[in-house]
């Protein structure tokens, strides 16, 4: 018997799937459909770009705030762009961010390159550059093992750990997590990389940085399963944000016998959560995109300098959405001041009428509210 199977009872390399509550395996399912649909998705190369963008510093930095670090997604797009100067004590976490943006770029490529290896060398590689040039508390090197124990009552003994790490990366490549049935293939990578953070967290193998490292690899192995990059982020923004949530099923699920089907469910309905709110962030980007191509033949069919100007005082409004009065729409866009600055008074009047007309605004005395595009054809009830 080895050691740590006397002090680790709870590394078993054991997962039931009936042990699953019904509703994580609906979620699953949700989730996979969800990353399905990402996947054939039409959108504009600018709008994907800046949801991809977004979806980026909002992973990065919810791992990095696992750990306590404390900038924010404002901060981390300002060190990206290279206008964010931190004061000589806070350097180092913007290091630590754009430590990670780069081993999110590496896994990325290395996905897209077919690369799946998981093994101890992948996740070497992964804690140095999570940990370069960051001042060490340890005196090990990045990317080495540790060779003591850690504070952690979870860790294992240091002897264990190349065997762990070898014997986790087997078990995860092998039939467990496979299916016959393509349906299941995303559900069951899911609950892979849920499994491969928590196996990671017990082993801790690095002296720093051990928690960053799980979640790179967790990541990876979303992306090698075919979910896309935006909505991988998903899963260590749901830990991030339920922190102390997170911890207490960590905890429940390193004990004598303990059941890691409770940890699967609740980072499952976390992870289909956070795959709703980005599916309706696309919508919303779809939906833009369409009403923005389909003014121009409604307002303007004939495409005239009005029209022109009346397209852009709609695409103002329907950005607004909110009910405001006549005297505040042009505060709505400097550069519809600007346009109407010249005009009579009386042209935005009637622009506005030729708007109410078309069902892109309703007038009621001298208040406005602006309609959206009729973009959900089939959508049923209000």
């Amino acid at each position: 018997m080895r050691s740590y199977e006397q002090s680790h009872p709870w590394i078993s390399f054991r997962w039931e799937p009936q042990h699953l509550p019904r509703a994580a395996w609906l979620l699953l399912g949700e989730a996979a459909t969800l990353c399905t649909r990402l996947n054939t998705v039409a959108l504009g190369a600018k709008e994907a770009e800046m949801i991809g963008y977004v979806s980026l510093l909002h992973g990065v930095v919810a791992n990095a705030a696992m750990e306590g670090n404390t900038l924010s997604e404002d901060h981390l797009d300002r060190l990206l762009e290279g206008t964010f100067q931190l004061p000589p004590s806070q350097i180092y976490l913007g290091r630590e961010l754009l430590n990670l943006v780069k081993a999110v770029q590496w896994t990325e490529a290395r996905a897209k390159a077919g690369d799946r290896d998981m093994g101890p060398w992948t996740v070497q590689v992964m804690n140095a550059q999570v940990l370069k040039e960051l001042p060490s508390g340890s005196g090990v090197a990045a990317g080495e093992y540790r060779s003591v124990r850690l504070g952690k009552l979870d860790a294992v003994p240091p002897e264990e750990i190349g065997h762990l790490l070898e014997r986790t990366a087997e078990w995860l490549s092998g039939p467990t997590f496979t299916s016959e049935y393509e349906e299941e293939r995303i559900p069951f990578a899911i609950i892979r990389a849920i499994l491969a953070q928590l196996y990671f967290h017990w082993t801790a193998p690095f002296a720093e940085g051990n928690g960053r490292t799980a979640r790179l690899l967790s990541h990876q192995l979303l992306l090698g399963a075919g979910v896309p990059a935006a909505a991988a982020h998903r899963l260590v923004m749901h830990a991030a944000a339920t922190r102390s949530e997170h911890e207490r099923q960590l905890r429940q699920a390193a004990r004598p016998g303990g059941d890691v089907a409770p940890y699967i469910a609740y980072m499952a309905r976390g992870f289909a959560e956070g795959l709703r709110a980005l599916w309706d962030e696309v919508q919303r980007a779809q939906a833009e995109a369409i009403a923005h191509a389909g003014l121009a033949p409604l307002v303007d069919p004939d495409n005239t300098e009005a029209g022109r100007r009346q397209i852009t005082l709609a695409k103002a409004l329907m950005a607004h959405a909110e009910p405001l009065r006549t005297a505040q729409v042009l505060r709505l866009d400097p550069e519809l001041a600007l346009l109407y600055a010249r005009l009579s008074p009386k042209t935005l009047q009637r622009d506005l009428e030729h708007l109410a007309r078309l069902n892109l605004v309703i007038r009621k005395g001298r208040q406005l509210t602006p309609l959206p595009y009729p973009a959900y054809p089939f959508r049923a009830g209000k």
